[in-house]
């Protein structure tokens, strides 16, 4: 399956100290600034990353800063659980995001999940010699020190990873039927035990919520509805 074409957006240092994505000539890109280079990278290129399976709306939501509210159980008002509003009504309360940010994975990304070599590879044909040196030229300005596209693949999944933790760390808070473990590694949902790093957190077209496992061939599987889909007026359907 031929893979679409995509711009790569370059963080840069925004007058504000924070980092935001650039094309260039087009100027910064809206919604993407970030208190963190990898942060602004996420939000800038989130089409590309998540078609690669790199980051579901679960990474997407953590590059914007919005984790707090999802850790914290005073963020949310009483009434509004994660299984009610999901990350899209969170990232509405908060101003943060639109919800078609948070829309899933296409069927190459599902293919890729999972396969740091296979995504690392393809990565090259978009990141070319003179977008990496702007990357780091940019990146220095910053204090930053260079970085590879190899690399740059640790510190998404470092992101979708600490992303995800979070957010089953607050359904495990919500219902007893997910528990994540001591160690992070797998969560128990409903007595089924899953490994936390094949997990996705999807946004559907419809509006609803939900995890997902990726199977080693590139399958997914609905393991957890977090939110339901909405009828027209608003109203879980």
């Amino acid at each position: 399956m031929p893979l679409p074409l995509f711009a790569i957006a370059i963080p840069v240092l925004h007058s504000s100290g924070a980092w935001i994505a650039s094309t260039g000539a087009a100027g910064y890109i809206a919604g993407t600034l970030s208190s963190t280079w990898i942060g602004a990278f996420v939000l800038g290129n989130g089409t590309l990353l998540s078609s690669l399976g790199l980051v579901s709306a679960a990474g997407i939501f953590g590059a914007t800063g919005g984790l707090a509210a999802v850790t914290s159980s005073a963020a949310l008002s009483v009434g509004s659980a994660l299984t009610a509003v999901g990350l899209g009504g969170v990232a509405s309360s908060l101003g943060i995001a639109p919800v078609a940010t948070f829309l899933g994975l296409t069927p190459v990304g599902w293919a890729l999940a999972g396969t740091t070599v296979a995504i690392t590879s393809t990565l090259g044909f978009y990141f070319t010699r003179k977008t990496m040196r702007r990357i780091n030229e940019e990146r220095e300005k910053g204090c930053l020190e260079p970085i590879s596209i190899t690399q740059i693949v640790k510190e998404v999944r470092l992101l979708e990873a600490q992303s995800l933790k979070a957010i089953l760390m607050r359904l495990s808070l919500e219902m007893d039927s997910v528990q994540l473990s001591d160690d992070e590694k797998d969560v128990s949902i409903d007595g089924q035990v899953f490994s936390v790093h094949r997990l996705k957190y999807v946004v559907n077209a419809d509006g609803s919520e939900e995890l997902v496992f990726v199977t080693r061939i590139g399958r997914k599987r609905t393991i957890f509805l977090i939110k339901a889909a909405s009828e027209p007026g608003g109203q879980p359907a």
